[in-house]
């Protein structure tokens, strides 16, 4: 007899979790939303839409199926802190850094010859040219903070669709948690 209750008691606990746990869902205690530390872009928009100088090739290719961490530089010297944070945070992810891609753009013809310094200085990163300025313009259009001033750092999927972008005052640890969660 007492085998019977113990028998009865193992099978029937899974069944009672998933009564009460629907129960509870069912009546609106469910979970009130994401935990993002980041802020989504308030549209969204994709990236094949931006062309190169040529208007040929997409401005930025996605075949590999990697994230894109980036970050658009209007003035390097305001810039230098996300830069310098998307390195270690690429570096933090250990195991997962090859899932991830580090990439800056830039429209401001004075910066050329400073790229080629960043590009000595951070050699993984890969810099392209937003020649028109046609992605500043959508960046903008599409946040809550002046992409002009803060050179934010921002994510990018591997499917090529803008994602979110952090503000300059996130912790860089829950930064880090945010990419494991999409990585």
């Amino acid at each position: 007899m007492k085998n019977k209750f113990f028998l009865a008691a193992i099978l029937l606990t899974p069944i009672l979790v998933v009564v009460f746990s629907s129960m509870y869902f069912s009546f609106g205690m469910s979970p009130d939303g994401t935990k993002n530390n980041g802020v989504f872009f308030e549209n969204y928009f994709e990236f094949n839409q931006f062309k190169n100088e040529e208007e040929k090739r997409d401005l930025v290719e996605f075949e590999d199926g990697k994230w894109v961490l980036s970050v658009y530089i209007t003035d390097l010297d305001l810039s230098k802190e996300s830069i310098y944070l998307m390195r270690q945070l690429n570096v933090a992810l250990n195991r997962d850094i090859n899932k991830l891609k580090r990439i800056v753009f830039y429209s401001n013809n004075t910066l050329d010859l400073k790229m080629i310094d960043l590009k000595n200085k951070y050699p993984r990163i890969e810099i392209i040219k937003d020649t028109n300025g046609a992605l500043l313009d959508v960046l903008q259009e599409n946040s809550k903070i002046n992409f002009n001033v803060e050179n934010p750092i921002f994510v990018i999927d591997p499917y090529g669709r803008a994602v979110m972008y952090f503000e300059p005052e996130t912790d860089p640890k829950l930064m880090l948690k945010d990419l494991k969660v999409l990585i």
